[in-house]
């Protein structure tokens, strides 16, 4: 599995959150397999699970998303970055 880290500063979190919830057709249509979203006031940090790497890096460099991350309110550039899972447990 690959994670797609998106970290950011958002004007307001409701309205990114909207925006991001509105996005979820797009992140499955890349092959999503799902997500978390973590927050510290208007700091937010996405993890978005793709199946490989090349469906991850398909989503991060499709133009409609950083039209959808203008219209969330992000502020800046994002810090956006591809992990590889080596192990999980959870407890």
């Amino acid at each position: 599995m690959t994670t797609l880290a998106v970290r950011h500063t958002v004007q307001d979190f409701a309205t990114w959150k909207a925006g991001f919830d509105g996005h979820d057709g797009a992140r499955r249509d890349h092959g999503s397999t799902g997500y978390r979203v973590l927050h510290e006031g208007n700091n937010v940090l996405a993890l978005i699970d793709f199946p490989d790497t090349a469906s991850a890096q398909a989503f991060r460099s499709d133009p409609a998303l950083r039209e959808v991350m203008q219209k969330a309110g992000v502020v800046g550039a994002p810090d956006i970055s591809t992990w590889t899972e080596d192990s999980e447990e959870r407890y």
